[in-house]
């Protein structure tokens, strides 16, 4: 069996505890998934009998319209794993300049790449600044970027980003960003790098409703990129029904449901303040973070363990690059979740 190590993985934890946790190791709404959208997705059970549509066109169309995006520079996957792994596949980049900590899908994806690395400083918050400018050159094929990143939460000054698109451009170096966890910002539209996609073909966006509306094991994500090029490319990358029937019908019943996504974001800012000032009373460090998590440290490297024994589940980070024992990754969830984590902590 593999070492325990991935958020939710829900049944390595039954297997040894014999019950299962609250589970805020991984970052999904704890507001669940909203009823249009699981109504789409029983309606299309029917459908099934069908094989899916395998370029999604109905999904691209919504996401388009909720975007503002022209639907034929999105490509959809299967989860934005999919995605990654075509990507990779596409480009076949020689050098990768990554940022650590953060998440570990990309350098996984890369393998054979030569990855190279720019750290996030404590100091800093964790917090993307200039002299990433420092280690931008010609020699670089790709730039993956997570705004805002996991498991720091942080995002990047949205002057700093296009800045940075600018200069890859200028480089001629693909910048792959993943904007995940963007619907999870109040100022989302403030970050989101969209609307220059149009004037930049080497512009990647990775998106995905997992975590928004609540449905990880449904698996959608998506691409935007105005390189129709590598759009197609991703295509016969890969086999051609790899979003499922019901997958689709979630993803455009979810890209109706704005509305949904904005109230989460202010009723997760909400949760956040409270679990953050809750774990700094209990003499954690807690990290800046603007997502649906945060990032704290403790003195105790066995911390996780210890939760997990009394029914808690949260993310051990010490097998980040950039991180060590000790750093931990908590979801914001609702406030009896949070009241509960807190009541535990206590010795």
């Amino acid at each position: 069996m593999p070492t325990y190590v991935h958020g939710g993985d829900i049944q390595t934890y039954i297997d040894r505890y014999g019950a299962a946790p609250l589970d805020l190791s991984a970052n999904i709404n704890p507001f669940g998934i909203p009823e249009v959208v699981c109504a789409a997705m029983h309606r299309a059970v029917d459908d099934c009998t069908q094989y899916p549509d395998p370029f999604c066109r109905a999904a691209r169309r919504a996401i388009g319209a909720r975007e503002g995006v022209n639907p034929d520079f999105l490509y959809c996957g299967n989860g934005a794993a999919d995605v990654l792994d075509r990507l990779a596949a596409v480009l076949k980049p020689r050098k990768v300049l990554l940022t650590a900590p953060t998440f570990a899908e990309y350098e996984r994806t890369l393998s054979g790449t030569e990855i190279c690395v720019h750290y996030l400083r404590e100091t800093d918050g964790f917090a993307l600044k200039e002299r990433i400018f420092e280690d931008i050159s010609p020699d670089f094929d790709a730039v993956y970027l997570c705004n805002p990143n996991n498991p720091t939460g942080r995002t990047a000054e949205p002057s700093l980003m296009r800045e940075l698109v600018r200069k890859c451009a200028e480089n001629g170096i693909i910048l792959v960003v993943d904007e995940c966890f963007n619907d999870f910002l109040l100022d989302a539209d403030r970050h989101t790098l969209k609307d220059l996609l149009e004037s930049c073909p080497s512009l990647i966006i990775l998106r995905a409703y997992t975590k928004m509306y609540a449905v990880p094991g449904i698996r959608f994500g998506w691409c935007m990129t105005a390189d129709t090029a590598l759009i197609e490319a991703l295509y016969r990358a890969g086999q051609p029904w790899n979003v499922s029937v019901p997958a689709q019908a979630c993803a455009v019943a979810a890209a109706n449901a704005q509305d949904w996504a904005i109230e989460t974001a202010k009723r997760i800012a909400e949760e956040r303040t409270f679990l953050s000032d809750g774990l700094a009373a209990h003499g954690l460090q807690v990290f800046p973070g603007e997502a649906n998590f945060l990032l704290f440290r403790s003195n105790d490297t066995k911390l996780h363990e210890k939760l997990a024994a009394k029914g808690v589940m949260i993310r051990n980070c010490s097998n980040y690059r950039g991180l060590s024992e000790g750093y931990y990754r908590v979801a914001v969830k609702t406030r009896e979740a949070s009241e509960q984590l807190l009541r535990v902590l206590n010795p």
